[in-house]
């Protein structure tokens, strides 16, 4: 009797631990699919680089003309090289760090940059790591400490007297919003930015449920909640990847001193191509009224041991990157 009794309590526990575990088996499974499948969503959907030119890396290809352009490279704190073209105006107004979107290169954007030098802009073009020239490969973490990298180098390459300008065009739009968190700049122009990943998500595929996978990464709206300075919202009506819904709504969240100018059919890519001059009657007001004074910020420096570990990962980097490659 207290032997079969013991027996029956043993199988029951036994039973009791299987249909314990299979939940749990199965939940682990479940949560690391969708890890992978969020992994491989924002990186086959948000970062698409490219190693080679539009057409060529000659600026006059793009219509800026080669004797104004200074091409650079310049390192972040992680020991990537970042490559980018400093664009010089006639007679400058304003200085310019442009952020461009997630597919190609810097010279996917360089015929609209074009327009913003022959407009009176000086512009800082550049591409994240794993991008044409920059080395290394993109990153949400990454190409968001791109762009403060760029930031710090306009600062050391820009006339002083000119107001900083972050300006970022659809992916870039979201860096920038980030980027401006770190780095002090007099006003920020978003140009077909969308408003969150999950947002994006179910206007490009309205029938999937993607925008579950998509992650909180790059929520525009929450940062541009708590912008303190100007902001210029550039959209298309029409806009086929961003809906212009999405612009109104980044406009809308800002608190700051605001405007919003909308392409009467503009698409996602074709602002200046489509009608350039009220983009760029746009732009020019938006740098009238801005503050007189800019803004003076102190940087915060990062500690020693920062600086260490930042040191030692220049040096493993360098030394990659010197490494000869060995034919196959």
């Amino acid at each position: 009797m207290g032997r079969s009794y013991t027996l029956r309590k043993s199988r029951t526990v036994q039973n009791l631990a299987r249909s314990a575990v299979t939940p749990l088996v199965v939940g682990g499974a479940a949560v690391a699919f969708l890890e992978i499948a969020r992994r491989i969503f924002r990186h086959v959907q948000l970062f698409c680089p490219d190693r080679e030119p539009l057409k060529t890396w000659n600026p006059d290809d793009y219509g800026i003309p080669r004797e104004r352009v200074a091409e650079h490279a310049f390192e972040t704190p992680d020991g990537e090289m970042l490559y980018g073209w400093y664009c010089r105006a006639d007679d400058p107004i304003a200085s310019i760090v442009f952020c461009h979107g997630n597919t190609g290169n810097l010279t996917k954007s360089a015929e609209a940059v074009g327009v913003l030098v022959r407009s009176g802009f000086n512009v800082l073009m550049f591409d994240y790591r794993g991008f044409g020239r920059s080395t290394g490969r993109p990153s949400f973490t990454g190409v968001i400490a791109d762009g403060v990298t760029a930031a710090r180098f306009h600062d050391q390459i820009r006339p002083a007297h000119l107001p900083a300008i972050l300006y970022g065009y659809s992916l870039g739009g979201a860096v920038a919003a980030q980027v401006i968190r770190h780095h002090a700049f007099d006003g920020l122009i978003l140009q077909s930015t969308f408003t969150s990943l999950p947002d994006v998500a179910r206007a490009i595929w309205p029938r999937l449920p993607v925008h579950r996978i998509a992650g909180n990464y790059f929520d525009t709206r929450a940062a541009i909640a708590r912008l303190d300075v100007p902001l210029l919202v550039l959209h298309g009506s029409s806009d086929e990847v961003v809906p212009v819904w999405m612009g109104r709504s980044l406009y809308e969240a800002c608190k700051a001193k605001k405007d919003v100018h909308i392409v009467d059919g503009g698409l996602h890519k074709d602002l200046f191509e489509r009608d350039a001059a009220p983009v760029v009657a746009a732009i020019h007001r938006f740098i009238a009224g801005l503050p007189p004074g800019g803004r003076i910020v102190e940087a915060q420096k990062p500690g020693a041991i920062d600086q260490a570990i930042d040191a030692a990962f220049r040096a493993v980097r360098r030394q990659l990157r010197r490494r000869p490659r060995h034919a196959v």
